[in-house]
């Protein structure tokens, strides 16, 4: 795997590539307060039949940090990958990544070739919408233990004791439920990611997409379970249909917020990632 960097009108966006240069592209985008690195083991996985691109945002990881965290600026970061790439690329997104690969999908940039939204967070610019979600309550808590590790200056260790000991919603802790190299990845992107990117109310930088519009690539949607802390609701499986009558929505009961990288869920994200990116 080779990191390399990618300018954004001045901005520098840190980005890793695996597999073949003959390849067909896939970039893979992660959620608000993780990075890149969330998706290594799948790029690797998939790095023997695809090129695979994987991107820190702005203010994530190892990109650099912006006056701006709204919604088009993120957007803009991938799209400025994409025109690296320069050739149809399958974007895969997750929770904030998710709403980037679907605002993708609304336009007619040849350079996406299909979007996958796992979990996205795709009506949380609407304000009652967001209010619906676990997240203003688990933004606020998590933001608080960000401050409280920075403001001890505490070494990566703290921070991977504490993401791991975090209790998850299948009973337990973090660490019963996911790698210690997920929890290290997690940790470590909350220890890097830039403050300002939560001083935004979230639903205020996501109140620029327009959800009205239809998707114009092919799209595909993993939605998670409601009870168990999704960012995708149930209603916004109707509402996302209401604008896409085709689009394929897929149920993920009993799964928390990140299928992709929870034990229990692993197999069968496998299987429609597999699927999705043969189609």
């Amino acid at each position: 795997m080779n990191d390399i960097s990618i300018d954004n009108a001045g901005l520098s966006l840190a980005a890793s590539v695996v597999g073949s240069p003959e390849a067909p592209p896939v970039l893979l985008l992660h959620g608000i307060s993780n990075s890149r690195d969330v998706w290594y083991d799948w790029a690797v996985e998939l790095s023997d039949r695809y090129r695979v691109y994987t991107l820190d945002f702005r203010g994530h990881g190892h990109s650099s940090r912006a006056e701006r965290y709204a919604i088009a600026d993120y957007v803009s970061d991938a799209a400025a990958v994409l025109d690296a790439i320069g050739a149809p690329t399958r974007v895969i997104g997750h929770s904030l990544g998710g709403v980037v690969v679907g605002a993708l999908a609304q336009t007619d940039n040849a350079l996406v070739h299909s979007a996958l939204m796992v979990d996205p967070a795709w009506y949380f610019g609407i304000r009652e919408e967001f209010l619906k979600t676990v997240y203003p309550k688990r933004f606020a808590l998590l933001t608080g233990i960000v401050e409280q590790l920075h403001g001890a200056k505490a070494p990566l260790a703290e921070w991977v004791a504490t993401v791991g000991n975090t209790p998850h919603v299948f009973g337990g802790v973090f660490a019963d439920h996911m790698s210690y190299r997920q929890i290290v990845s997690h940790a470590s992107a909350l220890q890097r990611q830039d403050p300002s990117c939560w001083h935004m109310p979230i639903y205020e930088s996501f109140a620029t997409l327009d959800t009205t519009q239809p998707f114009r690539r092919p799209t595909r949607v993993i939605r998670c379970d409601s009870t168990l802390g999704a960012a995708f609701l149930d209603q916004h499986a109707d509402n996302i249909r209401a604008v896409n009558p085709s689009l394929d929505v897929l149920h993920y009961i009993g799964s928390d917020h990140f299928p992709q990288r929870t034990r229990a869920f692993a197999a069968r994200f496998r299987e429609d990632l597999n699927a999705f990116l043969r189609e």
